[in-house]
């Protein structure tokens, strides 16, 4: 049963939330290749976080900074001419020579549309990765909330690493009033203590396997509560609970940045996991941008 009235209550307040955002800040670029095999580039924008950021603003979200590191260099540069869109504080971004900031390519050949991340080659440095840590501490005490963002490759160089997500959990497990909501596709048990999103794909198809049950067993053993997008809905687990599913059609063009927002901007304001997930799964329901008053009209036929 849905308490429209307790939903629509913890909406009317993410206008004054604060809320810090960690993870890869990268460029969008689109290229579109003619039939002569020429390369034209068609558009660029913010991506990573910066979509995140994106959503949160779309959701009048008071406050949003950026927890990141970026290189010194000509894609920065193309990068931050399109901030005054987004509107977010950079007082927690690093700029540094020694790193490379990462570019999304999105290219377009006839029906064919590939994806790729030029990102870069290697680790974070610890030079630049112990500050970084320093700033999502400082980050998440001064804010009401915070959102990591954890989607690099097993493989792929990124700012969230290890050690990075050992900051987490141990964030989690010293200010258990603070919500900490992540994005990732990381080992189960990385974000104990976290409220962890898990958008469609191969993690999903094999926490889904189990059933509700399955799922329910697997926040328990991992401490993780879980926002688990299936076809037939939002799956949202807690440790220790049963597991429940929030039935609504998603949309074709639903965005994961835009459920991910929605999820942690009503964990923040208050909600608990099944209010959560209620939220992000009427922002499932709709394209980008995802706004407070269509989430609440969507709500209303939960």
């Amino acid at each position: 049963m849905v308490d429209i009235a307790a939903l629509r209550d913890v909406i009317s307040l993410f206008w004054r939330l604060r809320i810090a955002v960690a993870g890869d800040l990268t460029l969008r670029r689109t290229l579109q290749v003619s039939d002569d095999g020429l390369v034209a580039k068609e558009e660029d924008s913010v991506g990573g976080i910066g979509l995140v950021l994106s959503a949160l603003n779309d959701l009048t979200v008071q406050l949003r900074v950026a927890v990141t590191v970026v290189g010194d260099d000509g894609v920065w540069f193309d990068l931050k001419q399109h901030f005054a869109e987004l509107t977010f504080s950079t007082d927690y971004l690093q700029i540094d020579r020694r790193w490379t900031t990462p570019v999304d390519y999105q290219i377009y050949e006839g029906d064919v549309v590939r994806q790729w991340r030029l990102r870069h080659d290697g680790p974070l440095d610890e030079s630049l990765s112990l500050p970084l840590q320093m700033q999502l501490r400082v980050a998440s005490r001064q804010h009401d909330g915070l959102i990591v963002v954890d989607q690099a490759g097993e493989q792929e160089a990124g700012i969230v690493d290890d050690e990075l997500r050992r900051v987490v959990r141990s964030i989690a497990e010293q200010e258990k009033r603070k919500r900490l909501v992540v994005w990732s596709g990381a080992p189960l048990g990385q974000y104990a203590g976290c409220w962890r999103y898990v958008e469609p794909g191969e993690l999903a198809n094999s926490l889904v396997e189990g059933g509700l049950e399955g799922v329910a067993a697997a926040a328990t053993e991992h401490r993780e509560t879980y926002f688990l997008q299936s076809d037939d809905g939002l799956i949202v687990a807690s440790p220790g609970a049963p597991a429940a599913l929030v039935r609504v059609k998603r949309s074709t063009e639903f965005s994961p940045h835009c459920v991910l927002a929605a999820i942690a901007a009503a964990a923040i304001a208050g909600a608990d996991p099944l209010g959560a997930a209620q939220i992000g799964a009427a922002a499932a329901t709709l394209s980008a941008p995802v706004t407070t008053g269509a989430i609440a009209k969507v709500i209303e036929k939960i």
